[in-house]
Formats: C-alpha cells, structure tokens, sequence
C-alpha cells in the first residue's frame, strides 16, 4: 500500500470505543496550542509528549495487518500504553537525563531505547510502508559495519551501546531538532489548515480560482493552478491539496474535454507547487530555517519569485495544451458571481487568520505564536458569523454530471449553527491529529537517518566525493548534486526528502560557494520534484485515483508540464538576486532573464506555440532558455538570440504550413 493510501486506511471505531480515541486524539492536540500559546515545554518533554501521543495514535490508528480482529486491536492497545510508557520515562526523568552524557539507568534504559526503536519501525511500517522501514535498517547497518566497508564510504563502525544511547537518549537522536519542529510548527500548521477546511474558509479559494481562471481558455485547467497555488498557501502538502481541491477540479476538467491522463497531471503539478508557495510551504520550510538558524520570513521571502516562476511557467503549459486539443474556457453558468467568489464576511473568516499569520511573522514573533494566535482568530470568526447570522461562503459539492458547483448553504437556526460549529471543530481538530500522526512518522524515520548520517561522517564523505567529481565544473556538481537529491526524495514525502538532502549534499553545495539560503532552497525544491517523479510518485497515485487515468501517463504529464521545476532551482542558486538578495537593478534584470527562459523552456517541452512546433526551433528555444541559466550579459544575449531565433524560424514554418493548407 502506498503512503498516501495508508494515510487515509483508518480503522473504524464506533460507540464508547470510538469517542474515546477521539476524545484522546483531540486531548493531544490542544496540547500543542496550548503549549504554543503559554509557552511549550523543555525541548525533550515537549517533543517526547508529542511523539508518544503520535506512535499510541498510529498504533491504534493504523491497523497492523489486512485481518482486523479484536485479538489484533488489543495487541496494539498494548503497544500504544508501551509508546507511552517508554517515552513518559523522558519526560518523568528529563532533569536527570540532559545533565548526563552516558546512560544513567544502563540496564533499564537499553531496554527502553530498543523498545521504542522496535516501536518506530513497526509504526512507521504502518503509516510510511516497508521502504521506510528498509532504508532506516539500511543505515543503522552502514553504521555498524562501517569499519568493514572498502573505500571513501568506510567508517569505524558504530558498537550497539552506542547506537542505542544516541537513538533514545542523545541530542540528536530520535528526538532530535527535527522532531522538536514537528512537535511545535509542523503541528501547529497541520491544525491551521485542518480548521480552515472545517470552518468553510477553505471553500473561497476554489470560488476566487474559479471565479479568475474560469474565463481564460483552458479555464478548468487554470482553476486547478489557482486553486492548488491558493490551497498551498496554507496547508503546504502535495497529497492533501490534490485531494481536497482535485475532487472538484478533476471532475470538472473530464468534463470539459481535458484527458484523464492531462487533468490528473495539472493537479498533481499544480499541488507539488503548493510546496514551495509562501507563506506555508510545507513542513519543509520550518525545517529549512530552523537549520539555517534563520528567521522563517527569509525562508518564504527567498522562496517567492522561484514560486512564482513555477506557476507562471504552469499556466503558460495549461493555456499551450488548451490551444493544442481545443480546450475552452468554462461555461458562464459554471463561473460563480463576484458577489458569491468574495462575499465580505467568508473572505473576511478566510484573510483574517491568514492575515494575523502573517502579521506575527513579519513582526518576529516566535512561529508558535502566530499560529496560536491565527487559530484563534478562526474560532474568533465562526463565532461572529453565529452572532451576526452572516450566511457562509457557498459550498462547492459534484452534482449527477461531475461537474462541480457552488450551491448557497442555508442559514439555520442559531442553536444549531453553535451545534454545527462545535462539530466543525471537533472534526478540525481530530483531522488534524491524524495528520500529525502521519507527519510525524515521516519526520521519525528523518530524523533517525539525519542522525546516522551525521554520526557516520556519511555527509562529509558525499561533500567531498561531489567537490572530487565535479571538478572544478560548478554545473556538473550541480547535476549530480540535483540526481542524487532526487534519487533520495523517490519514496520519502517532501520534508523527509528534504532532511536527508540537506544532511548529505548542503556542504558540498557550500563548499562550492553557494550562498546558504539558495542552496538549501535547491535541495528543497528537488526535494518537491519526488511527488511527482517515478516510480513512487505521491501527488501522482493521488490524482489518478480521481482521474482514473494512468500512474505512468499522469506521470509523463506532470513532467513535462512541471518541467520548469528542474531549472527554476539551476536559475536561483546561480543568480541569488532572484531569491531577492542583492541590488534592484540586478534583481530585476535576474527576473526578466528567469521569466524569458521558463516559458521558453514550457514551450520548448510542449512542442505548441500558434501550431505545433518542429524539431528544430524546438531545440533553438531550448538551448536558449538553458543559456539563460549562466548569470552572465553574454550568455543572456546568447540565449536571447537562440530562443528568439528559434521562435521566428517555428512562426515562419507555421505561417507557411498554414498558406500552403489553405486552398487557392
């Protein structure tokens, strides 16, 4: 089963049973809020807390085996109160444990520390899949018997005792800076966006994309661009925005005349951009500056024109393959009214909290309390529209046809609308306890081959097997820099992909002289690409299990129309100005450089521009939008020359293809 299958295969509970667990679960997340807004605990009680809730919830959660029975379910009842048990011992003796640099209880705390690692891959087994569980054996065995390995990737091995002490106790072992994130932002975010959905607010995005892209031609496929661009916003996951967008844009674009294949692959690309899209960007993002050391503002402010890159080149591709197979926009009926995209008091309870997020951060406040404070303002507002009877935001729903439409949610009742709000939130908040479920395994399993790589020196080795093979050729140790971070990201959900990147290829990206920032934004955005790239394609299976296409079709779509992905990260790591570092002139020519190349690289992978284009001015519009790469006036003009050759060669073809078809 893949990842993204496993991460919606829930058990199900009823009655007694099923209040319960959701009671715990929702227990677990006000735990999070609360800490972030009074303050959180010291680092090993809080993360210990929150990956104990995390590994009990996966365990009773998630089940073990195809065969469900209550044999079953009380074995994992005893492997959740284990999780607990081995973790509350941290968070019980954590004075005692942070003064001492070797075990203190040897006997006992071996036994725990091989327990719990027994625990994580069974339950990242569950949530991730055997790969996960391979490749974290993998490393744990690279460290043991590194002193038998031949070569530059040999070490002197690591004894258990101490692979043991440096997985339960060390700090940077399993709860390590990684799972300190997400046990304070990534959580916090996931209950951001989980609320948003169940609040309504959610619903004005899809309405604004609609109501701006429906009128372009392609207009089914740019509603899936905006909407996903606007979903990333916030919740900053590939596999969530194809799932809650997709099944409304999906549908609408079979509808329209767009192929399985082509409908599934917009969405998939267009959610992997989601990734990078500030404010949110994913878990990733939280990652990146808390390992820089740097404020989360810089992170997103770097991350903007690249972004921005992306979707520009994504609707260039949209509205190309809209001329190529004749798509039109959406019919008038289908596009909502100004009145229903940005009614004032849905977009006030979507823009307000958002607003606040923002306002926090700029104004440096911690991360934690932006959010806290961003969540709040999403009760704040479900409340005011209860007192001010405001009407929501219209529901968007598939009717007979597939074909997506708003409908006006009736005003009921003020007792029930209090009753439908608290429903709202409780749902919110239980969603969001599964996701974090979810996320934190993820980041588990990163965290424990973050810390091997960094035990075993393997980081160092690959910085300088890199710096050996590139030789001197700043872009063939970029290349083989960008193959192996996308090799490691194949199988691993973006925040993994990225911690294993940043711990093996940052240095030698540094050693090179990249600046920092820039180059841990290479490897984030590789780090995206695994979504969407074979053979374990995440936003992919995800998409075609709406679309019904096919995995490898949707694939070869999503490829080609992601295609700027692979040179957007080329773009800015060597022009940092267009991270918005450096002067404004040379930001701006960066950017008229960067915008030329993308969509001539879009239209150079598409193969259509008034007509289809030959092979020829193809290869010229290539060639020149890659020149353009090289932060250098010549080069540029090079590139300039090249594309716009080839541009007026395919215009010449084409107007003569197009005399010689009209008769005399």
């Amino acid at each position: 089963m893949e990842p993204e299958e496993r991460e919606s295969a829930y058990r199900s509970y009823g009655g007694i049973i099923g209040l319960a667990l959701m009671s715990v679960a929702i227990l677990w997340i006000l735990f999070h809020v609360v800490t972030a807004g009074i303050g959180t605990l010291p680092n090993y009680q809080q993360r210990a807390i929150h990956l104990g809730g995390a590994l009990a919830l996966v365990f009773l959660l998630y089940p073990g085996a195809r065969r469900d029975s209550s044999l079953h379910r009380f074995g994992d009842l005893i492997l959740a109160i284990l999780s607990v048990v081995v973790l509350g011992y941290i968070v019980w003796n954590y004075d005692i444990i942070v003064e001492s640099t070797w075990f203190t209880d040897e006997t006992l705390e071996k036994i725990f520390g091989v327990t719990l690692l027994l625990l994580v891959l069974e339950g990242v087994r569950r949530a991730l899949g055997w790969l996960f569980v391979g490749l974290i054996l993998a490393f744990y065995l690279y460290a043991y018997f590194g002193g038998y390995i031949p070569g530059p990737l040999g070490h002197r091995g690591l004894s258990i005792d101490r692979l043991i002490y440096a997985f339960y106790l060390g700090e940077n072992g399993l709860l390590g800076p990684l799972m300190g994130i997400s046990a304070t932002v990534v959580t916090l975010f996931l209950i951001l966006g989980a609320l948003l959905n169940s609040s309504g607010a959610g619903q004005v995005f899809i309405l604004i994309a609609m109501r701006i892209g429906g009128r372009i031609r392609g207009g089914a496929g740019m509603v899936a661009v905006f909407g996903s661009a606007f979903m990333g916003m916030v919740n900053g996951s590939t596999v969530a925005n194809v799932t809650s967008t997709g099944v409304l844009t999906i549908p609408l674009m079979k509808r329209l005349g767009f192929k399985r294949n082509l409908a599934g692959a917009i969405e998939a690309a267009a959610s992997t951009g989601g990734q990078i899209m500030p404010p949110v960007m994913g878990p990733g993002a939280f990652l990146m500056a808390e390992l820089l050391g740097v404020a989360y503002l810089q992170v997103v402010t770097a991350a903007l024109v690249p972004s921005l890159l992306f979707f520009m080149a994504l609707l260039i591709g949209v509205y190309l393959y809209a001329l190529k197979y004749d798509l039109k926009p959406l019919p008038a009926e289908l596009i909502p009214s100004a009145r229903e995209a940005f009614a004032p008091f849905p977009m006030a309870s979507l823009f307000i909290p958002i607003g606040i997020l923002i306002y926090f951060i700029v104004n440096q406040y911690t991360i934690q309390l932006a959010v806290f404070w961003a969540i709040i303002a999403i009760v704040v507002m479900m409340l005011a529209g209860i007192l001010l009877r405001a009407r929501p935001a219209p529901t968007i729903r598939t009717n007979a046809e597939q074909i997506p439409v708003a409908e006006a949610a009736p005003l009921e009742p003020t007792l029930q609308r209090c009753a439908s709000m608290a429903r709202s939130i409780r749902d919110g908040l239980y969603d969001a306890a599964r996701g974090v479920v979810f996320i934190a395994m993820i980041i588990a399993a990163a965290q424990i081959i973050v810390s091997l790589i960094n035990l075993t020196g393997l980081g160092v080795t690959f910085s300088q097997m890199i710096v050996s093979i590139g030789q001197g050729n700043v872009l063939l140790s970029l290349v083989l820099t960008m193959v192996i971070a996308i090799i490691l990201g194949m199988g691993m959900p973006t925040p993994a992909a990225y911690a294993v990147g940043a711990a093996v290829l940052a240095a030698p990206l540094i050693n090179l002289g990249f600046d920092l920032l820039p180059a841990h934004l290479f490897l984030y955005f590789f780090a995206s690409v695994s979504a969407i790239t074979p053979p374990v394609a995440a936003g992919v299976f995800a998409a075609v299990a709406i679309s019904g296409g096919t995995i490898m079709g949707t694939a070869a779509f999503a490829m080609i129309l992601a295609c700027s992905l692979f040179l957007i990260p080329f773009l800015f790591i060597m022009n940092p100005e267009l991270t918005l570092q450096g002067d404004p002139s040379a930001i701006a020519t960066a950017l008229v450089s960067a915008t030329i190349g993308i969509a001539g690289i879009s239209i150079a992978a598409i193969g259509h521009c008034r007509g289809a284009v030959s092979w020829l001015p193809r290869i010229l519009i290539a060639a020149g939008a890659l020149a353009l790469i090289e932060p250098d006036w010549k080069t540029d003009l090079i590139g300039l020359a090249l594309a716009g050759a080839g541009l007026a060669l395919h215009l010449r073809l084409d107007k003569r293809s197009r005399r010689i078809a009209v008769p005399e």
